[in-house]
């Protein structure tokens, strides 16, 4: 399966369900007010495809703000060295996200990374040896230098419909989550799914019949969708780690964090011999 395709499959049912959600809101509103809304959606949408306002989006999409000083000092041994060893991080922007605990940094769009306040704390106390905190770094950035990313805040800003409808439902389906009947009932949602389309078709409602398959079937997708393209971004970091000599202190990072079967796998893999996987976009 090509990377293209795994990125479709990770963000298209999003992308169909915020269309779908946006047309039944839309519909409720005056002809005129929800034209423009929709025009206007699809202008930012399409400005930052092509990068515009990308600072803007990371600050309102993904709660990134931009270094201060110290943090910008913080960081700067780690940045060093990960320019020392061929990657361009003047290049990049680097924003912190200061309320996320865990070790760790994302790519969003063509030249942003954002670090964890987690990240920032664990360098700030000499808990992080330089070279692993360049090794989380130089990971992300390597998938922001990829390109694999770029379209992030496009999306993040296009399936916002989506996220909210899901926040709201785990909101209030969390604390029915560790009933046993809850849980067997989520798993057969194909079934409700179908008995209500069945139900529907029978009053002639064919378009809500069509609406249930659908969303059950891009439920279905999204969690393996997802599940694969998160593994395509690991294994284009890990490239990037093992080309700037920084695999096996990532490697020591993630036994620190993890002694799971998938970590000692991800380390064999990181570590032991390999091949460059190109990337083609």
């Amino acid at each position: 399966m090509t990377t293209s395709l795994k990125k479709v499959l990770a963000c298209g049912p999003a992308v169909v369900v915020s269309v779908m959600l946006t047309f039944v809101f839309g519909s409720v509103l005056p002809p005129l007010a929800g034209l423009a809304a929709f025009v206007i959606g699809l202008g930012v949408m399409l400005a930052l495809l092509v990068g515009w306002g990308e600072p803007l989006a990371s600050r309102l999409l993904f709660h990134a703000r931009a270094l201060n000083e110290a943090e910008i000092g913080t960081l700067a041994p780690a940045v060093a060295m990960l320019c020392q060893r061929g990657i361009p991080m003047g290049r990049l922007d680097v924003r912190v996200k200061r309320n996320a605990v865990p070790i760790a940094a994302v790519g969003v769009g063509r030249r942003t990374v954002v670090v964890s306040g987690g990240l920032m704390g664990a360098i700030r106390d000499e808990q992080l040896p330089v070279d692993q905190a360049a090794a989380v770094l130089g990971h992300c950035a390597g998938v922001v230098l990829s390109g694999a990313v770029r379209s992030d805040p496009a999306l993040a800003y296009w399936t916002l419909p989506w996220q909210l409808t899901r926040a709201l439902v785990g909101a209030l389906v969390q604390p029915f989550r560790r009933l046993p009947l809850a849980a067997l009932a989520w798993r057969g949602r194909f079934v409700v799914a179908l008995v209500a389309a069945v139900q529907s078709v029978i009053a002639e409602q064919l378009g809500v019949a069509g609406a249930l398959v659908t969303l059950c079937a891009l439920s279905y997708l999204l969690g393996a969708g997802e599940g694969a393209w998160a593994a395509t971004l690991r294994e284009i970091g890990d490239d990037r780690v093992r080309q700037a000599g920084l695999a096996d202190a990532l490697a020591r990072l993630l036994l620190r964090c993890s002694s799971s079967a998938a970590t000692h796998e991800r380390v064999h893999a990181l570590t032991g011999p390999h091949r460059c996987h190109g990337w083609h976009w």
